[in-house]
């Protein structure tokens, strides 16, 4: 059975913007579910680390837990005589801890949490003054509580006593943000509110040597209201004022860069799943996605009043935004799956036909005369290189094309013909004996469309057939000079993508050490074989005590330390 010519369409070149806008649309996916009222302003929100990822809120005397699948209250905290804040969930998602104004730290079992189970684990007085923020170490042993007064405090989870193992002076005033860094679980970063040195400190504490002062100090020029570790703990973000500011801690504090997409003071910083992106809220009512490999805005939510507090599931899949005295529950839609349509059907698609007219009546109703349509069959108008290509006028479709206005208007049909003539397997005989002034213009079609985006597939092999072609042939001066530009910026290319693939290689590699040195601390099960493996290493010591059979170590000397040597001296 004979097939009809179908026409070649178009090769659009607009696939590569919609690869990259995915992210874009990644994020428009995610979209208002459920919004609860609270006794007041929403101070602090925290997901489970583990599944099914519910959510915990803080606001005025109480603490909410809620199930983020039905988005529905499952539990409720209000025995407390002043307000709560930094609430905050271990790592395996068992414990709960929360700060608040009677400068208590407070520790609840999750899964023990109806009638009794609502009694706090521990309840230790941290200090005089109220309790902003706490801190889960990763391997989930200790606590870290950062109070107004400017201290912070380690508590031992399993001690029933008051006095906490590690306690210093951090700032002179309120310390209003912390972090604690999931790969050394001994950094610690706070920011506060310095008056008396009359700017902003953000501090950096290694808390085995805490009493010496921060290991890196950094002004942030404003209020801190949110601090998070990127990654790593080479980089980390700071919220102070309208400004988000990345800084390199590695470098003694360094300044990378400053976001200013808010015109209000942010208050919120939270990362994405995988560390790529970081949000950030702002009582300017907008949430902010920023795309961390070049610190671009990717995305930017409006809400419906200034967002207190702002925290991202662990899957990415769902979003709490404390707005005002509004907890906002946000769920990402699942993705649109591509739909297609049917053919309208129009007037000019309904002939009559050579039947009868039909006469219908109903009781108590007049006559009336129905006549019966048939819908015609649909039917291409081919253009003029789609009637030669149906004809295998291959050669003629070519010098059609490019003797005329197509290729100047016409891009995109005439990538999708030359398309039609390559899987026939006849673009060398048909690019074969054209004229000066087709190949001319057939050169520099090539040269203008061959690297934009998805026709670089079709055209590359149109570049390769006109050299196997007239490789050896004796070409017009006008034609040859085209040729060898078009070679040229073929040369070109390959180094720029050679430059780009090296480039590429090296950021994943980067990206790749920085998940993996951020992937969860899980603590050893078997303590004893931290004193095994230490008396392994003290036995190695002990046995090559000046460790020459150790693995070799290269660095580097300088050459006058060479010259001043004997000669049969070997510097190491």
């Amino acid at each position: 059975m004979a097939v009809s010519y179908v026409p070649a369409g178009r090769v659009a070149v607009n696939e590569f913007h919609r690869r990259l806008d995915d992210d874009v649309i990644y994020w428009k996916r995610m979209q208002q579910l459920s919004v609860f009222q609270e006794p007041s302003s929403v101070t602090s929100v925290a997901f489970c680390p583990k599944k099914p990822y519910n959510l915990a809120s803080t606001s005025s005397v109480r603490l909410s837990l809620y199930d983020t699948v039905v988005c529905e209250p499952i539990n409720l905290f209000s025995r407390f005589k002043q307000a709560v804040h930094g609430v905050k969930f271990r790592h395996d998602g068992d414990l709960i801890a929360i700060g608040g104004e009677e400068g208590k730290v407070r520790i609840f079992d999750v899964a023990r949490s109806t009638g009794a189970g609502k009694t706090p684990l521990r309840s230790v007085r941290a200090s005089q003054t109220s309790v902003r923020c706490v801190e889960f170490s990763p391997c989930g042993k200790m606590l870290y509580s950062m109070a107004s007064d400017g201290m912070v405090k380690q508590w031992d989870i399993a001690d029933t006593g008051t006095k906490p193992v590690v306690e210093f002076a951090a700032h002179k005033d309120a310390i209003r943000a912390s972090a604690i860094s999931v790969p050394s679980s001994s950094l610690i970063i706070t920011g506060g509110y310095d008056h008396k040195a009359c700017f902003i400190k953000v501090k950096l504490w290694d808390s085995r040597c805490a009493t010496e002062g921060p290991s890196v100090e950094m002004d942030a020029s404003a209020p801190v209201e949110s601090v998070v570790f990127l990654n790593s703990e080479h980089l980390i973000a700071t919220a102070a004022g309208a400004v988000v500011r990345i800084w390199d801690i590695a470098a003694g504090g360094r300044l990378l860069m400053s976001l200013q997409q808010h015109h209000k003071t942010v208050t919120s910083l939270c990362l994405g799943k995988k560390g790529d992106v970081l949000l950030s809220g702002g009582i300017d009512r907008r949430v902010n996605v920023f795309r961390l490999i070049d610190f671009s805005l990717l995305h930017s939510m409006s809400m419906a009043a200034p967002v207190l507090s702002l925290a991202l599931s662990p899957d990415d899949e769902t979003m709490a935004v404390g707005i005002g005295q509004l907890l906002a529950i946000h769920r990402r839609e699942p993705e649109a799956k591509a739909m297609v349509s049917a053919q309208e059907s129009n007037k000019r698609t309904m002939i009559r036909t050579a039947a009868p007219k039909v006469h219908v009546q109903e009781a108590g109703k007049s006559r009336e005369s129905v006549e019966i349509t048939a819908k015609s069959t649909d039917q291409h108008r081919l253009s003029k290189i789609d009637s030669l290509l149906k004809g295998y006028q291959h050669s003629a479709a070519v010098r059609k094309m490019f003797q005329s206005y197509y290729f100047h208007t016409k891009k995109e049909e005439v990538v999708a013909w030359l398309r039609v003539i390559i899987h026939r397997g006849a673009i060398h005989r048909a690019i074969s004996g054209q004229g000066n002034d087709v190949l001319v213009n057939l050169l520099k079609f090539l040269h203008l469309q061959m690297f934009r985006g998805s026709h670089f597939d079709v055209l590359r092999h149109v570049v390769d057939a006109f050299f196997e072609v007239y490789g050896n042939e004796e070409l017009h001066p006008k034609v040859a000079k085209l040729a060898l530009g078009l070679k040229t910026a073929v040369g070109k290319e390959l180094v720029v993508q050679n430059q780009l693939s090296q480039t590429i290689g090296a950021l994943e590699s980067i990206m790749n050490a920085a998940r993996t040195s951020s992937l969860h601390f899980e603590p050893p099960k078997d303590m004893s074989s931290l004193a095994k493996e230490g008396l392994r290493q003290l036995a190695e010591r002990q046995s090559d005590p000046l460790g020459l059979f150790g693995e070799p170590t290269l660095g580097s000397v300088s050459l006058d330390l060479l010259d001043n040597k004997p000669n049969n001296q070997i510097a190491v």
